[in-house]
């Protein structure tokens, strides 16, 4: 039965080749969209999820309680220590990350991404595999364990066990001194929410730092706990605070009040957006659409796949009526549809599957995206069973109400010439359109938001900048920075320890009588003039040999002569707070414009910069060019860097990528849409271009008879087409309040943001129309120009 079926099927194919090959490309092309981002989300979803017991391990959050106070994935280092009193935690691991260290190999100085510092609770709980060495080495002072990918880059074809490796720097840490590798471990499952190329011990160089954490107010380390089975999270959130409260630490320098809070694992990659994540999370794209969008890609095929399927039965009323005049039952006649249609989706899916990986590189650089298909895990083949029965449930129920359900064969072939009538064809085209207004709306919206975005002022100048990461301190910068000046190519130079859109500093304001933090930046005054940072207040003393004191923006500014009055008050305020010994007074210094140091999807809030000279300043070294030759302009800054830090990589990124990396997420919405919405279009387009087609081929006599007693072919176009425009206004009317409550939801994303404007919806309509009008108007026109004499033999 299955090999009659399949020949029959075959016959079939052959006997309608472009109804045929129509369905199967646009099936195929709505499946593989469907795969390709509802695959990724799949996976995005499942991050951390291999880690046995991942549903009770959780990440410690620390931190202040105020106004101002963003939280950190970075947690106190009393949190290690209280954990041991927990009895509801059965482990708890501290390590530190570095995303960038500075390390020598063999006389050879590397800037090694993700540097961690762990114990041996890490490798349990993270399930760390040993290729060679024994893990509870990490126990021993100053070893290391690197990752296969490590080995294979810097020992290759050799055993790099007892090797030594130099950490000149881990982040603000430096000259920790020589580490011996004790054992290579695999790489970091592509599906964790961090990497490690290099595992350090917490043991010999690092003990006194970490010795030190529960007497600091500092978040320099992560802190993640495993939860007894049945062990409630809201109660050991409890148990830390009160273990902070009743501690020492509570009454130190710095904030008196803080909140604790536990972020399950497998949260952490989609849902967490904290300062120093330890890899870049996908917390800010909207994960939620693209499984949105997948799902409209694929409807919107799989309507465009029934209608012409149904078009194809109407085609074969004759067969239908005939067999049910012969005692055929509509079961009988839904599964000889349905076998069919599986055939169709088996073949559309087979070729999806070839589409969807030999796009994948493309994909993958297109949208920014690591899309895989892992075919070992289930959720693939539940995805494809998933597609084929929506595919065969809705043609069945389709199939049923518009044509089986027909209680006696004159019913059936009646249908066959009442098509343009079709209450569920008209729906089904209406939708689709109705989708494709959607997307185009989107499209249009998103572009015109970030184009917004582009041309908003910063308050700063991100063109032209190139910054340059630096490593080593033991030389002055102050003479790197004079020998590139002296370079025609090169504008200014200027120091800081972050760039924009790095992590910031945090000041507590309490002590200048106001609540909440400002975030803060350490550089020198050199780095405003390279940013073209403007000054409002310019309070600096032009015969001092450095610059050294506090920049602060508009908005703090504003906010501290509010509460004071005068900045003469605010100074004697400042005279009436203790200092401990190793603190200072500000010295106002400036007050700058206001500007965006994150991205527009924040406002401007309290920000400052610390400014003097020291050389720790020049970690990000900032480089402004003159407009011209970029080429020769690297070359030259490449020239001498290459003479004053001869042993240390080159490397830099330029401004205007970092500031774009902010946008990420909306870029790639942008892509996806725009993507999307043209391979909708294009579904729509078969579809409509293929049922135009049909309707043609039914009123082929009538337009023929139409001709012959007079009608002009305009007369015969607008016949044909105005039931295509009709269809095209009411999917207008259905889509404009689905996609004004969508696109209002997602500027609300923004702190700076576009107007809704009208004709984006016009737009998107007009577009809708004039591609079903051309469509639709090639098929017509071909009817209305055929011989009236070939209309009237028409079958």
């Amino acid at each position: 039965m299955i090999w009659y079926s399949f020949k029959l099927f075959i016959r079939r194919v052959l006997n309608d080749k472009t109804f045929s090959l129509i369905n199967v490309v646009g099936l195929t092309v709505g499946i593989t969209s469907f795969f390709v981002l509802f695959l990724h989300v799949m996976n995005e979803k499942s991050f951390d999820t291999h880690f046995e017991g991942y549903q009770n391990i959780y990440r410690v959050s620390s931190s202040p309680v105020g106004q101002g106070f963003k939280d950190w994935a970075r947690s106190l280092g009393m949190v290690h220590e209280a954990a041991a009193t927990i009895p509801e935690i059965e482990a708890a691991t501290q390590f530190s990350h570095t995303p960038v260290g500075a390390i020598t190999i063999g006389g050879q100085a590397i800037q090694q991404e993700d540097v961690l510092s762990v114990d041996q609770a890490f490798m349990n709980l993270f399930m760390v595999e040993s290729v060679l060495g024994d893990l509870a080495e990490i126990n021993k002072p100053n070893t290391a364990f690197i990752s296969e990918a490590f080995a294979q880059k810097y020992f290759p074809n050799e055993n790099p066990i007892g090797q030594i490796l130099k950490v000149d720097a881990l982040q603000y840490m430096r000259d920790l001194g020589a580490y011996e590798i004790r054992g290579v471990v695999r790489n970091t499952h592509p599906k964790t929410h961090f990497n490690y190329h290099i595992l350090l011990s917490q043991k010999g160089a690092l003990s006194e730092r970490y010795a030190s954490l529960p007497e600091r107010k500092i978040h320099w380390t992560y802190n993640y706990i495993k939860l007894k089975e049945h062990a409630a999270p809201s109660m050991v959130v409890v148990k830390f605070l009160d273990y902070f409260n009743a501690s020492s630490l509570k009454e130190t320098r710095g904030p008196k009040d803080y909140r604790f809070g536990l972020i399950p694992l497998a949260d952490i990659h989609l849902k967490s957006d904290y300062r120093f994540e330890l890899k870049e999370s996908s917390s800010k794209i909207n994960i939620g659409l693209f499984v949105l969008i997948a799902i409209v890609i694929l409807l919107t095929s799989l309507l465009n796949f029934i209608n012409l399927t149904l078009a194809k039965l109407i085609k074969r009323s004759k067969e239908l009526g005939l067999k049910k005049s012969l005692g055929a039952n509509v079961t009988q006649l839904i599964r000889q549809v349905l076998v069919e249609v599986f055939f169709f989706c088996g073949l559309a899916m087979v070729l999806a599957l070839i589409l969807a990986e030999s796009i994948r590189p493309a994909i993958n650089r297109f949208f920014e995206i690591d899309f895989q298909i892992y075919y070992a895990e289930p959720v693939v083949y539940v995805v494809m069973g998933l597609v084929v029965a929506l595919c065969l449930g809705l043609t069945a129920i389709f199939s049923y109400f518009f044509l089986l359900k027909k209680t006696s064969t004159i019913d059936i072939l009646w249908e066959r010439t009442n098509f343009s009538g079709s209450v569920v064809l008209k729906s089904l085209l209406i939708g689709q359109v109705s989708i494709v207004i959607l997307l185009l709306c989107g499209t249009v919206l998103v572009n015109k938001q970030m184009n917004f975005i582009a041309n908003q002022s910063l308050g700063f100048d991100k063109e032209n900048v190139v910054v340059l990461k630096v490593g080593d301190f033991s030389k002055d910068p102050a003479v790197f920075a004079s020998e590139l000046e002296k370079r025609s190519s090169v504008a200014a130079v200027g120091f800081t320890s972050q760039h924009f859109g790095y992590p910031t500093q945090s000041i507590n304001l309490e002590g200048l009588g106001i609540d909440g933090s400002a975030e803060f930046v350490f550089a020198n005054y050199d780095y405003l003039k390279t940013m073209n940072i403007q000054l409002v207040e310019n309070w600096i003393n032009p015969a001092a040999d450095t610059v050294r004191g506090m920049v602060i923006n508009e908005h703090l500014y504003h906010r501290l002569i509010e509460k004071h009055g005068s900045l003469d008050a605010l100074h004697a305020y400042q005279q009436t707070q203790p200092l401990e010994a190793d603190q200072e007074r500000i010295n106002f210094i400036g007050v700058a414009k206001d500007f965006n140091y994150n991205s527009a999807h924040q406002p401007i809030g309290d920000f400052a910069f610390w400014l003097d000279e020291s050389a720790s300043r020049a970690r990000f070294t900032h480089v402004r060019l003159n407009p011209g030759n970029l080429r020769m302009a690297m070359n030259e800054v490449k020239q001498v860097w290459q003479q004053l830090y001869p042993e240390q990589e080159f490397s830099y990124f330029f401004m205007d990528d970092q500031i774009a990396q902010q946008y990420k997420a909306e870029i790639i919405l942008s892509r996806i849409l725009l993507s999307f919405s043209i391979l909708g279009v294009l579904i729509s387009i078969i579809g409509i271009s293929a049922l135009s087609l049909f309707i043609a081929q039914q009123r082929t006599k009538e337009i023929g008879i139409r001709k012959v007693n007079g009608a002009t072919i305009f007369e015969i176009l607008t016949l044909l087409n105005k039931d295509f425009v009709k269809w095209v206004a009411i999917a207008f009317l259905i889509a404009c309040p689905l996609a004004y409550y969508a696109m209002s939801r997602w500027l609300e994303n923004f702190a700076y943001k576009t107007t809704l404007s009208w004709w984006i919806f016009v737009l998107a309509g007009l577009l809708a129309l004039g591609i079903a009008l051309l469509t639709v108007s090639w098929q017509s026109w071909r009817a209305a120009t055929r011989n009236p004499v070939e209309s009237l033999r028409y079958e």
